[in-house]
């Protein structure tokens, strides 16, 4: 009998639609903390990276203090309300339940474990429906860094066989983990900036992947 292995899902563009949402609780805590407004257009840039990456990136003349102080405020808000506008990718539900017949499900986000709750929530996925999660504060290194696929194989003691993301930073984490990848176009990055990564395979959303993987990419 051949070992069941593991997909590993990114969350945010890959199984739900929660750039609405990201968008308003950075700008809440920017706003909060008497920084600079940021475009929405320069935020979607940076999506896909953790949140103090983001707050560092954006503003490098702060201290880390206020860093850390902004990028919890962003949790903040979205926990207690920006949630709210967080959709589900059409079709992700169905097709995580399909593939859990055949191999584990795991989520590894650059979100903090609360945020993830939240989302999760906002979106009508139930956590159930993971066998395991790696979120930022369990590991040294987010999302390009592999840290998030090693401690899912840890927890499940099995093997990733994919990484399904919307952006390179997914694929960059499954390369260096040493895993096949699959890019979604249901993210922030586009077909061009998906295919510098190489991934395996690129498809439109993760409702069609159980048609994929039963068929073998």
């Amino acid at each position: 009998m051949t070992a069941k292995t593991i997909l590993c899902f990114d969350l945010d563009g890959t199984l739900i639609n929660s750039n609405e949402a990201h968008i308003a609780s950075f700008t809440k805590a920017i706003e909060l903390n008497n920084l600079p407004f940021v475009p929405s257009r320069t935020l979607l840039a940076l999506f896909g990276k953790p949140a103090d990456v983001i707050v560092r990136t954006l503003f490098p003349d702060i201290p880390e203090r206020k860093i850390q102080k902004v990028a919890k405020d962003k949790s903040d808000f979205m926990i207690k309300d920006t949630y709210k506008l967080v959709k589900q990718v059409p079709g992700a539900v169905e097709a995580l339940e399909m593939l859990k017949e055949k191999y584990y499900i795991a989520l590894i986000s650059n979100s903090q474990h609360d945020d993830i709750t939240a989302l999760l929530k906002g979106a009508g996925i139930p956590a159930k429906l993971f066998d395991a999660a790696a979120c930022r504060q369990e590991v040294a290194h987010g999302k390009p860094a592999p840290d998030e696929i090693f401690k899912i194989e840890k927890k499940l003691n099995a093997k990733v066989e994919y990484v399904i993301g919307d952006t390179i930073y997914d694929l960059m984490a499954g390369k260096a983990a040493g895993k096949k990848t699959i890019a979604v176009l249901s993210g922030v990055h586009d077909m061009a900036l998906l295919s510098t990564e190489n991934p395996n395979v690129i498809i439109e959303s993760v409702a069609v992947l159980p048609d994929l993987l039963f068929e073998k990419v």
